[in-house]
């Protein structure tokens, strides 16, 4: 995993200027029509914040506490053991699963078989877009996929009742009318099925080094719980860091005592509701009050004080940690910088930085870089304070199924920054994906596999041409 520069403050700054978007997320990259935009996207030409008008002395405007070593107190259960390993090594297995292989034992097809076939569907004798399938396993009996979850048109399976291994079957059926692909709906068609073997069950006592190599990627067990190992301690180290983060900025928020501009804080407002209005509303300040209404249901002047009362946070903790920086002497290595922003920008979907600082400027890109480049040297002063910081760790109360320890509580002199990317739009959680490649069913097939029967699996779920 590749070292790079946490920037857990930017994140902080975005939440606290975007406050009630939890609410609505999926809606705020719309426009009224409902077209999508990326981040950083705005159809407006570069304008000049209001913000960008105020040169603020931080010190000026703060009043700072000792922070030399900050005492925070975090709880959670941040150490991995062979537990936690096993633990989830089977969850992996078992949330991917169930797995088949075939049954050497069996040939005729009974209740409750699990039958591994391919088929052919054909209209007026050709065969139809999405209608052919290979190594698909189908619970016969329940006329749906293995497992149950995707559930066939009426009759589907009902020619495999009764059949034996290595038949090949034609079987009729017919679309029901209402289904949502025209060119089918309504229609009979044949489907002819190969009989490849009935299948049972994987057990996990069965499971070997091939298996998770076919289906994981993972060269061996070992292998695998070592990756899943890695991937918890990497995600406990991040959320320790994140927590600890977290709880020292509190700390600085209670204990130091910060006069915010209210104008400084009235233009930030306002840059904000600009920048909302025409993410959201394309500029339309007149569907403003419908939008909200909509998607947030509240009006623009309970949102708006909801934006207020956590940009004054906001720039409080900006506040503190400008007077902080210059007490420090903290600086920013040019060089570090410079790969920060670039990582930034691409891990945050920004098609380019100038982007990102658009976004961040508040449509002035170069009031954004002025701002960014503060963020980041205030999250630079943070570490420092984090070396300093007197950490208690509690360990979280024993839950119901009693697999976590009493009450317990360590100290440390500091938390060691784990390998994990942080960028200028949020925090990112460490590995986002498993740690090891994504599972196979026993067909061959990637769980989530559409069904036959054209632009529609069987069980009427539309599903895009060809896929």
């Amino acid at each position: 995993m590749k070292k790079r520069v946490i920037v857990l403050l930017l994140g902080t700054m975005l939440a606290m200027t975007a406050v009630s978007c939890g609410n609505a997320g999926e809606k705020e990259n719309q426009t009224a029509e409902g077209t999508e935009q990326a981040p950083g996207e705005n159809t407006e030409e570069s304008v000049t914040a209001e913000s960008a008008a105020f040169d603020i002395s931080a010190k000026e405007h703060v009043t700072l506490c000792d922070y030399s070593a900050i005492p925070v107190t975090i709880t959670g259960d941040y150490e991995v053991d062979d537990a936690d390993v096993e633990q989830y090594y089977e969850q992996m297995i078992t949330s991917n699963g169930p797995y088949y292989e075939p049954d050497e034992t069996r040939d005729v097809i009974g209740e409750g078989d699990i039958v591994n076939v391919d088929y052919v569907g054909k209209l007026d004798g050709e065969a139809f877009q999405g209608g052919t399938a290979e190594n698909q396993n189908i619970d016969v009996y329940n006329n749906s996929a293995a497992g149950g979850a995707t559930g066939y048109i009426e009759g589907f399976t009902e020619g495999l009742k009764g059949a034996s291994v290595g038949d090949v079957i034609d079987h009729d059926v017919t679309f029901p009318e209402d289904y949502g692909n025209q060119d089918l709906a309504g229609k009979a068609v044949v489907f002819t099925f190969t009989v490849n073997s009935i299948q049972k069950e994987i057990t996990a006592d069965a499971i070997d080094d091939a298996f998770v190599k076919e289906k994981f990627g993972a060269e061996s067990i070992e292998e695998m719980k070592k990756q899943v190992r890695t991937y918890l301690e990497n995600t406990a180290s991040y959320n320790k860091q994140n927590d600890t983060f977290s709880a020292i900025q509190k700390y600085l928020l209670d204990n130091c005592t910060v006069e915010v501009p209210q104008d400084f804080l009235a233009a930030r407002v306002s840059d904000y509701r600009r920048q909302f209005i025409e993410s959201n509303c394309g500029g339309d300040e007149s569907q403003l009050e419908t939008y909200l209404s909509t998607y947030y249901g509240k009006t623009a002047e309970e949102i708006e004080k909801e934006w207020s009362d956590g940009m004054e946070d906001g720039i409080a903790l900006e506040l503190i940690m400008g007077a902080i920086a210059e007490e420090l002497g903290t600086t920013i290595d040019e060089e570090k910088y410079a790969e920060f922003l670039k990582s930034a920008s691409a891990n945050s979907g920004y098609e380019s930085e100038e982007a990102m600082f658009k976004m961040y400027g508040y449509g002035d890109v170069e009031y954004g870089k002025e701002y960014v480049r503060k963020l980041y040297l205030y999250d630079q002063a943070l570490n420092e304070l984090m070396e300093t910081a007197k950490v208690t760790v509690e360990k979280p109360e024993e839950n119901a199924a009693g697999d976590k320890s009493p009450d317990q509580a360590e100290s440390v002199d500091g938390t060691e920054n784990p390998d994990q990317a942080e960028s200028v739009g949020g925090t990112e959680s460490p590995d986002q994906t498993e740690p090891v490649g994504g599972a196979e069913n026993s067909g061959g097939e990637k769980s989530g596999t559409s069904d036959p029967a054209g632009t529609e699996s069987v069980d009427g779920t539309e599903r895009a041409q060809g896929e």
